[in-house]
């Protein structure tokens, strides 16, 4: 028996033969036997995250800050209705 890891370059058909001369105490052998090596695999591609992103908060306090600001912006305008109307009577 015998074990190996390898990878091989070139993807396709193998035949591994093993081949033992022999020796003073025993006879010669020979073992043969085949396999496929598939192609390496492509990884597969890694999402990135993207950064300065608007958060939910941040959205949230720009909503905030905008409704603020329009209610500023009628309030102003009101006013100076009010002081116009005034200044008719």
């Amino acid at each position: 028996m015998f074990t190996c890891t390898w990878t091989p370059d070139i993807p396709g058909n193998y035949t591994v033969i093993a081949t033992f001369s022999g020796s003073a105490g025993y006879y010669g052998s020979t073992a043969e036997t085949s396999f496929y090596a598939s192609p390496a695999a492509t990884p597969a591609p890694t999402a990135t995250s993207q950064a300065n992103l608007a958060t939910t908060a941040d959205l949230m306090i720009y909503v905030v800050v905008g409704v603020i600001a329009i209610i500023i912006a009628i309030a102003i305008v009101g006013v100076f209705i009010m002081q116009s109307l005034r200044k008719r009577l």
